[in-house]
């Protein structure tokens, strides 16, 4: 089917962009939700009287998005739940569960736009991908712990191992860096003493 979109939709295309879809994704998602409309001549009359309207619409709500992600983005967020002694979860920790912690930290977030990739059911932290508006994506990490304690020791404990991570991986690379080097110069010795033999 082929639609309209009334916004910028992930990778699929910008405002005004007339684009191919299948059939369930337009009906059941795109046009319901108001992001696109059916080609027809009637909705592209209607489309060409609102477009600065919906450009406009567009603008104010990225402007929104970005007052709401300058309180997230990057951030990290606690998250205390009741744990058994494995770190298993008693429940899950949700996306309504994420929005309501971001409400409290003043930044109004819709849970429908909160990704949470793997489902959150053990202590720990993780990331989730908050989606305020089609250019902006926001990154957040989530603590997951029993008490405020834990979840600060989990932190150090996280900073410690990344900043490890990155002194081996910064080192591997100086090692490689190094053994590329001997090997130049030993390519650079080699054909310099067959240009001396060539010339003797």
């Amino acid at each position: 089917m082929e639609v309209i979109l009334l916004e910028k939709v992930g990778k699929l295309g910008h405002l005004g962009d007339k684009v191919t879809v299948k059939d369930g994704y337009a009906r059941n998602f795109l046009i319901p939700t108001g992001k696109a409309l059916r080609v027809t001549k009637a909705n592209i009359e209607m489309f060409e009287a609102q477009k600065a309207e919906l450009a406009k619409k567009s603008e104010e709500a990225k402007k929104v998005a970005e007052t709401i992600s300058a309180k997230i983005n990057g951030k990290s967020f606690v998250v205390i739940r009741q744990a058994g002694d494995t770190g298993h979860l008693y429940g899950s920790v949700s996306t309504r569960d994420l929005a309501a912690v971001f409400k409290a930290a003043g930044a109004d977030v819709d849970y429908t736009k909160i990704t949470i990739d793997t489902p959150i059911k053990e202590i720990g932290i993780y990331e989730v991908k908050v989606a305020l508006h089609p250019e902006i994506v926001d990154t957040v990490k989530i603590n997951v712990a029993r008490s405020e304690e834990e979840a600060k020791v989990a932190e150090i404990t996280a900073e410690k191992e990344a900043k490890l991570a990155k002194e081996k991986a910064e080192k591997a690379k100086a090692e490689a860096k190094a053994e590329k080097e001997a090997k130049e110069a030993e390519l650079a010795k080699a054909s310099a003493e067959k240009k001396e033999e060539a010339n003797a």
